[in-house]
């Protein structure tokens, strides 16, 4: 079947880590999914639908189990990701669902003949003696604070801080950045995402930098 990804991916050869949906650990048996019956699902040379085709895996077959080794697209699908050494709170589970589910994940997959190549986590999940396991749907996340700012020619921008404080959203220009939290000895707010875009400051004037760089000021609603 023809999977159409075209987001770049970072690359992690980590060891597992404490979300198996970001990185399955090594051996982790997995089964297609959301596959027709008659269709194959394609093991290509890397994470990329353009990537040479080297195997295709049908749905049911056995013996299909993770190598370890992950692919994530840049940005938030990454940052989030990347995050998970500690296990996420409900928000990060949620990005890390909704990236799998866009195709924004890939998995390095071994078949039991021996064939090893990537495939989409799209259409992977975690497997127990070839039953698919569902997992719960995400609670919704805890809202600590929510911030309005005045952006000067940017416009408006609105931080929403989840319970814990080490992830918030920052929605300005009509897109919304995940961030995460890095501790700063004077300022009560910085984050950062993978992706270079950063908040610095406080609730009366804050600084937020695009991921290509740019900045603006703004001061508290």
């Amino acid at each position: 079947m023809l999977l159409r990804f075209l987001a770049v991916l970072a690359f992690s050869a980590l060891p597992a880590l404490a979300e198996p949906i970001c990185d399955p650990a090594k051996g982790t048996a997995l089964a297609v999914v959301g596959v027709a019956a008659n269709d194959t699902l394609n093991m290509r040379a890397a994470p990329s639908a353009s990537a040479a085709l080297i195997a295709r895996i049908r749905p049911g077959e056995s013996g299909v189990t993770a190598t370890g080794r992950v692919a994530w697209a840049k940005g938030q699908c990454h940052t989030t990701c990347s995050g998970a050494e500690g296990g996420l709170n409900d928000t990060g589970r949620s990005i890390a669902y909704g990236c799998k589910a866009s195709g924004k994940i890939w998995y390095e997959v071994r078949r039991r003949n021996g064939d090893i190549g990537w495939a989409s986590g799209k259409f992977l999940d975690l497997a127990d003696d070839g039953m698919v396991i569902e997992p719960p749907p995400p609670p919704k996340p805890e809202i600590e604070a929510r911030l309005q700012y005045t952006c000067g020619s940017a416009g408006a921008m609105t931080v929403v801080i989840y319970k814990g404080g080490k992830t918030a959203d920052v929605s300005i220009g009509g897109k919304t950045y995940l961030v995460l939290r890095k501790d700063h000895l004077v300022l009560r707010f910085s984050y950062a995402a993978g992706d270079g875009a950063r908040l610095r400051g406080g609730t009366e004037l804050i600084e937020w930098r695009w991921p290509g760089g740019n900045k603006v000021t703004c001061t508290g609603a």
